[in-house]
Order: C-alpha cells, then sequence, then structure tokens
C-alpha cells in the first residue's frame, strides 16, 4: 500500500512540474525614431505561460499557451485571423540560459488595400507600428538599445498545479492517519 501511496505522489508530483507556468517580464528603456531620442522610461510589460512539454529546457512556440505584450495576447487573437487581418504570434523562445525571443503582431487593412495599419513587437529589435491610407502614411519604432534594461520574474504556479500539490498532501496526510491507526 505503502508504495502504490508513494508511487501516486510521485506521478502528481511529476505532472504539476508540467502543469503550465507563468512568467513576467519589463524592458524598460527605447530609443524613440519618432523623436529621435532616448526613452529611459519607455517600457514593454509582458508574460507568457507554458510548460517545457519535451523537456528540452526551452520553451517553445508549440509550448506557450500565452503571450501578452502590453496588454494584447497574441496566443489567444491568432483564431482572430481573416483574409485581411492577422494577428499572432510567429515565433517564441524562451530558456535560462538562451534568455526570452520572440516575434508577434497584428496588422490588418481593407480589402482594396487602401488603409490598413499595424503594430508588431520583435525582441532585441524593436516594437512597430505603422498606418496608411491613400493621402497619409506614418510609421514609428521604438528601437532596443545596449542601455535598453530586462527583468524577468520566476514563473508563478498556475490554480491547478496549486490544486494538484494540495490534493497530494492530503493523500499523504490521510494515508499517514491510516497507518498511525493501524499501529504500524
Amino acid at each position: 500500500m505503502l508504495k502504490h501511496l508513494c508511487a501516486t505522489v510521485l506521478a502528481g508530483a511529476c505532472a504539476a512540474a508540467q502543469a503550465n507556468a507563468t512568467w513576467t517580464f519589463t524592458y524598460t528603456g527605447f530609443h524613440d525614431t519618432g523623436d529621435d531620442m532616448f526613452l529611459p522610461d519607455r517600457q514593454l510589460h509582458g508574460s507568457f505561460t507554458g510548460a517545457d512539454g519535451n523537456g528540452n529546457g526551452i520553451l517553445e512556440r508549440i509550448e506557450i499557451t500565452s503571450l501578452i505584450l502590453n496588454g494584447k495576447d497574441f496566443v489567444a487573437c491568432e483564431p482572430d485571423s481573416t483574409t485581411h487581418y492577422t494577428c499572432g504570434a510567429e515565433a517564441f523562445s524562451y530558456s535560462q540560459a538562451g534568455g526570452l525571443s520572440f516575434k508577434a503582431g497584428e496588422y490588418g487593412g481593407d480589402p482594396e488595400g487602401w488603409a490598413g495599419s499595424g503594430h508588431y513587437y520583435i525582441s532585441g529589435d524593436g516594437e512597430y507600428t505603422y498606418s496608411y491610407r491613400a493621402s497619409h502614411d506614418e510609421r514609428r519604432a521604438w528601437l532596443w538599445t545596449d542601455r535598453t534594461g530586462f527583468v524577468i520574474a520566476s514563473p508563478n504556479p498556475e490554480p491547478e498545479t496549486w490544486a494538484m500539490l494540495g490534493a497530494g498532501l492530503l493523500v499523504t496526510a490521510w494515508a499517514a492517519r491510516r497507518r498511525a491507526r493501524r499501529g504500524g
């Protein structure tokens, strides 16, 4: 019985280890191409949720369930893409050794191609916006520089992970109590 209980707890721990986790990050300080100046207080806030399903130490695009940049989830918006509007995370990878890399954005236009706009992010490169119509074209970028700071917070376990941990502790306590009642 004890062996069965230990195997159950171990399986639960392994499942919890594979559960999704959420990392949060902030980039601070960008070069504004519109004003041609460095903005030390400009920030890009983000988070991503996922699990390293293949165990290679790299969280890859296929393994994430969200990528939020300045409030927009570029994984969740992918199903909204149409012929004239595209939204999504084109590339993503994260590892402690290799850092964070992503390319995500949204863009669209009218069917005739007279008007459109877009907003996209390429880590290590820039945040870009553009819009156009027949008499107007506007582009702006906030570029990464060697002064751009980066902070990433440790992952926060998802609620399912806490539930699994709680269930495992309850089962362990129950088994210990049952064993104590039996006198052995």
